[in-house]
C-alpha cells in the first residue's frame, strides 16, 4: 500500500510524476479554471519566445520586443491575446502574472523566458502553476485581495484572427512569418481535473525526455519559484 501523501506540505518541484503524486492523485487536483488558463498562458508564451527565435534565425533579432508580443502571439496561435481579460492593464502587467516563466529584459525590452528550450518534461508547467496557486491562496487568506486573479471567462478565442496591439514597424528585414511545420502547439482551454495531458512536444535536442518527467532540482529553479519561501 502506497504511503499517504500530505498534499499541503508536498514540495511541488520534487514530484516525479505530475499525473500521480501518490495514490493516483495528480499534482493539479486542486486546479480551477483560472489555474488551467494561467498554465496555458505560461506554455504559450514559453513556446512563442523559443519558436520566434528559431524562425528568425538572426543574431540581430534576439527576441520579441514587448510592444510586439501581442502581434506575434496572434500570428502564431491564430487568436487574440487581450491583457484586460486577465485583469492586466498592459502587456507588461500581463507578463508580471507569469514572471516565473517569462520576463522582460530591462535593457532592450525584449521578452525572454527563464525556462530552457531543451527540457526533459513539460510537467514543470504544472509544478509552476501549482506553486503559484498555493502562494496566491496564502496571500488572499492573509487578507491581500490584490493577489487574487481577475480573469474573465473565455480569455482567448481560437481563430479570432484579430491582431491585438500595434503592428511592428520594421526597417530592413520583414517581420518573421511562422515557418510551416514550426508552429507552436497550443495548449487547449480549461481541462477537467484528472484529465491533464502533458503537451506532446519534444524540445529539440532533448535527451531522456519523459511524458511525466521528474522533479526539478533546487539549483535549476529560478529564484522567484520559491513564491515567498
Amino acid at each position: 500500500e502506497e504511503p499517504t501523501v500530505d498534499f499541503d506540505k508536498l514540495d511541488v518541484f520534487s514530484v516525479e510524476d505530475v499525473l500521480d503524486i501518490g495514490g493516483g492523485r495528480p499534482l493539479f487536483s486542486q486546479f480551477a479554471y483560472e489555474d488551467w488558463t494561467m498554465l496555458s498562458l505560461r506554455f504559450e508564451v514559453y513556446i512563442l519566445v523559443h519558436a520566434f527565435r528559431r524562425d528568425a534565425n538572426d543574431p540581430d533579432r534576439v527576441g520579441i520586443h514587448l510592444d510586439h508580443l501581442l502581434f506575434y502571439y496572434s500570428k502564431y496561435f491564430k487568436k487574440a491575446l487581450t491583457p484586460k481579460t486577465f485583469g492586466a492593464d498592459s502587456v507588461k502587467d500581463l507578463l508580471d502574472l507569469i514572471k516565473d516563466t517569462a520576463v522582460v529584459d530591462g535593457k532592450n525590452q525584449v521578452v525572454r523566458t527563464v525556462l530552457p528550450e531543451d527540457m526533459e518534461s513539460f510537467g514543470v508547467f504544472a509544478m509552476i502553476t501549482e506553486a503559484a496557486r498555493r502562494y496566491r491562496n496564502r496571500r488572499v487568506s492573509l487578507g491581500d485581495e490584490s493577489a487574487a486573479l481577475k480573469l474573465t471567462q473565455q480569455v482567448a478565442v481560437a481563430g479570432a484572427g484579430a491582431v491585438s496591439g500595434p503592428r511592428p514597424v520594421v526597417s530592413g528585414p520583414r517581420p518573421v512569418t511562422p515557418v510551416a511545420g514550426a508552429r507552436p502547439v497550443v495548449v487547449g482551454g480549461p481541462r477537467p481535473v484528472g484529465a491533464m495531458t502533458v503537451p506532446a512536444v519534444r524540445p529539440a535536442g532533448a535527451v531522456g525526455w519523459q511524458r511525466n518527467g521528474a522533479g526539478v532540482s533546487p539549483a535549476a529553479r529560478p529564484a522567484w519559484w520559491g513564491y515567498g519561501h
